[in-house]
């Protein structure tokens, strides 16, 4: 058993480490969505899937909280798994992969390699992060209902 009130801090932590710092000065520049092209909005930042994760995991945080004043302690393995599941789509929204997977070939086939390589890293990481999501509503839902049944 975890006490809800740790659950609560590990995950608002998290959710600070989310939050999208680098693309701040970006934001705050009036030409955020500029372009060369008049009434073109080309400039794309990887500022959406961080915000994304970063409002998703404030929603967990929140419901960790609410959990805090329901029970007093939850499941471990279930915290466990839920945690597990929700780092490796932090970790990658955070860290350049195409730097760490750079090749210094010339060729093409290499070239579109290392983009698929990235995407599916992204994907899967994203499709974990999700399933993490889920599992939590369903795990929270359970003792909601149980909380519920005991009244």
């Amino acid at each position: 058993m975890l006490k809800t009130k740790t659950a609560f801090i590990i995950f608002v932590i998290l959710t600070a480490f989310t939050f999208p710092y680098l693309y701040l000065p970006l934001i705050l520049n009036s030409d955020f969505f500029s372009s060369l092209i008049p009434g073109w909005h080309t400039v794309i930042y990887p500022l959406l899937p961080a915000l994304i994760k970063f409002l998703f995991l404030i929603i967990v945080s929140f419901f960790y909280w609410k959990l805090s004043k329901i029970t007093n302690e939850i499941d471990l393995k279930k915290f466990i798994i839920h945690f597990l599941l929700t780092i490796p789509g932090i970790i990658f929204s955070k860290i350049n992969l195409y730097k760490i997977l750079y090749s210094n070939s010339a060729e093409p086939e290499n070239f579109m390699f290392q983009i698929q390589t990235v995407v599916f890293i992204r994907i899967t990481a994203n499709i974990l992060f999700f399933v993490g999501l889920i599992l939590f509503g369903i795990y929270y839902k359970k003792i909601k209902k149980n909380q519920i049944d005991s009244i």
